[in-house]
């Protein structure tokens, strides 16, 4: 049955590349073997194809972690508007506070937009003041705040 699975797998991934990444975003912990069985292969075939797709930076196996859960109970999406001359200044200071959990490139108004993630409204007010406010360069800051998560879903679908 493998022989049906002997396609190149870059630039495409194959049918039983889908097979392996679905099976490990329901339980990243899966053993090879149970995957191995599930999809008709050797377990030698399911660690071969999982390492090399971790090789190419295809697929991370890693904890998610519920910022909720974690205490982080506020959760904002700042978009920035930022002088053209200053954006990689400012791409630089982001990377460095920990409260912006994501930062993204966008077209548009706002060439930025970050995610933030704090433990509270003032702890959020703090970082706009004390941290966003002295970053040089930044123009224009819109905050959106999260009322309520309706999906939120990590699965990787074909």
């Amino acid at each position: 049955m493998e022989e049906k699975y002997q396609r190149s797998l870059y630039p495409q991934l194959d049918d039983l590349d889908y097979g392996i990444v679905r099976a490990l975003q329901d339980n990243a912990r899966l053993p090879f073997t149970q995957i191995a069985k599930d999809l008709g292969v050797t377990e030698k075939t399911i660690r071969m194809r999982v390492q090399q797709m971790q090789d190419e930076g295809i697929l991370s196996l890693v904890g998610i972690v519920n910022p909720v859960k974690a205490g982080l109970n506020v959760q904002a999406f700042v978009q920035l508007a930022v002088e053209a001359n200053k954006l990689d200044d400012v791409v630089a200071k982001l990377q460095e506070i920990h409260e912006a959990r994501l930062v993204v490139l966008t077209s548009g108004e706002y060439q930025l937009n970050i995610q933030v993630l704090v433990r509270s409204y003032e702890e959020l007010s703090q970082f706009l003041m004390n941290k966003l406010n002295k970053i040089e360069g930044i123009t224009r800051v819109n905050v959106i705040n999260e009322l309520k998560i309706l999906k939120s879903k990590y699965k990787f679908v074909r």
